[in-house]
């Protein structure tokens, strides 16, 4: 009798530890989405003149999940920080617009920082649009200020 109170306590421990290490297949699938890739591009000016400070871009892969990254040409400085935004047109959620800072996101470029990435968006209608828009500010000593402002073109 003690060797089968032995067996069934672990058997249930074993059962408990393989559902303890089974992923949700959604997480499997969001792990398995390769062909990451920028469909639409645009680099940064300071008063929409050169030279550039970097680039924003919208990035779509296999799985249909998009999102904005914001990559800066030389590491923020002191008392400066930059944001991606991935705006959605069309859909349930027409209007988000999601910045680096929003939850799933990287946080924003900071001092000493070059890029950062907005959370991932899937969508699979093919009415819905999105943008990514970087901006940059600067805290001259009253609170931050938008300096710069651009924007990817609108597309799927």
């Amino acid at each position: 009798m003690k060797t089968l109170g032995i067996l069934l306590s672990t058997a249930g421990l074993a059962g408990a530890g393989a559902i303890a290490l089974a992923q949700p297949a959604q997480a499997v699938e969001l792990a398995n989405c390769p062909g990451a890739r920028s469909i639409s591009t645009a680099t940064i000016y300071r008063d929409h003149k050169p030279p550039g400070w970097g680039d924003i871009k919208l990035i779509r892969d296999s799985c249909s999940q998009y999102w904005a990254e914001v990559t800066m040409d030389d590491r923020v400085p002191q008392h400066a920080l930059s944001s991606a935004y991935l705006i959605q047109y069309g859909g349930s959620n027409n209007g988000r617009a999601l910045s680096c800072d929003s939850a799933g996101g990287t946080g924003a470029v900071v001092a000493g920082q070059r890029t950062c990435r907005t959370p991932k968006v899937k969508s699979g209608d093919t009415s819905t649009t999105f943008v990514a828009v970087a901006r940059e500010f600067h805290d001259f000593g009253g609170g931050y200020v938008k300096i710069s402002e651009n924007q990817t073109a609108r597309t799927r």
